[in-house]
């Protein structure tokens, strides 16, 4: 692993780094994820720091990144990792780049704490209160995902009986991830997960998200839900959604409400926000006019 390229800031009083991880497919929503960032921090985006973990960009691309970052006022460094190839399971509409998130030890190993986030995200309020969180000594902070809250109630981790998991543990989304990378390498957290993931490929049904939940057990700490809402105005109008109300989950409508107040904007699922047949709505047009103007920016 190694830094390709970046723009610096002042060592003093610096906030833990917002780390994503991207390759080829992912440039468009990277560009609009970070419009959303210097557009949620008037007057404060020079205090944040970005850290973009690839394989396999170009440096035409890299320069790009870095370019549109400072066109921004936010610092960014893009770092290579390696790439984790056929070693893990893939399935569905990803790519090997959502295992990117296992790298964070190794490649920013010297940061004691980093905020992650999923490329697919918008940052629609201060994310400096959640860079300060506290986590009392807690590996992670995560919010449990509304779509398989616990175990046993949802499509992940569908060998939990085999697994010896307990049925109704709390189950977080890996979509947002606040990370104390001292706890981690205490608890062994990361390695635990490439673990699971090496001996039991056909368990990991929502890939890495799947591995961390295992290593993490219940020992992560709960955020709320504002900062890592799925976008469920788009997502509840996709073909084969389901969303069975069994006492753990949300109603749809609720859900829908939730993102007026989202300081994260998540689109999780098949079906993203930057290609056509995403399905119209409240937060595809709030996706679109970050994309147009991150559009604007690369040109």
């Amino acid at each position: 692993m190694s830094s390709d390229s970046g723009v610096g800031t002042a060592a003093e009083d610096r906030l833990p780094p917002i780390v994503c991880g991207v390759d080829q497919r992912y440039l468009v929503a990277l560009g609009t994820l970070m419009a959303s960032i210097a557009a949620a921090h008037p007057g404060a985006v020079s205090q944040l720091r970005l850290i973009v973990l690839h394989h396999g960009l170009g440096r035409a691309d890299r320069a790009m990144i870095v370019r549109r970052a400072a066109e921004l006022g936010l610092a960014v460094q893009v770092r290579s990792a390696a790439e984790a190839g056929d070693r893990y399971p893939l399935s569905g509409w990803v790519s090997a780049a959502v295992y990117l998130r296992l790298a964070i030890p190794e490649v920013l190993g010297g940061e004691p704490r980093v905020l992650y986030l999923d490329t697919d995200t918008l940052v629609l309020d201060d994310l400096r209160p959640l860079l300060r969180h506290p986590l009392d000594d807690t590996a992670l902070a995560a919010v449990r995902d509304p779509q398989n809250p616990t175990i046993g109630s949802g499509i992940a981790l569908p060998g939990w009986q085999r697994l010896g998991l307990p049925y109704g543990r709390d189950y977080f989304n890996s979509g947002v991830l606040l990370l104390d990378l001292v706890a981690c390498a205490r608890d062994d957290l990361f390695g635990r997960a490439r673990r699971f993931l090496a001996e039991h490929p056909d368990e990991a049904r929502l890939w890495d998200q799947d591995a961390l939940n295992v290593a993490a057990g219940d020992r992560w700490a709960r955020l709320d839900r504002r900062w890592n809402t799925f976008a469920f105005s788009g997502l509840s109008q996709l073909p084969g959604f389901m969303h069975e109300l069994d006492g753990r989950r949300l109603p749809v409508p609720q859900l829908i409400v939730e993102e007026e107040t989202a300081a994260v904007l998540h689109f999780a699922g098949p079906v993203k926000p930057w290609q056509d047949d995403y399905p119209p709505g409240p937060a595809c047009d709030r996706y679109r006019r970050f994309l147009d103007s991150a559009s604007a920016g690369a040109r």
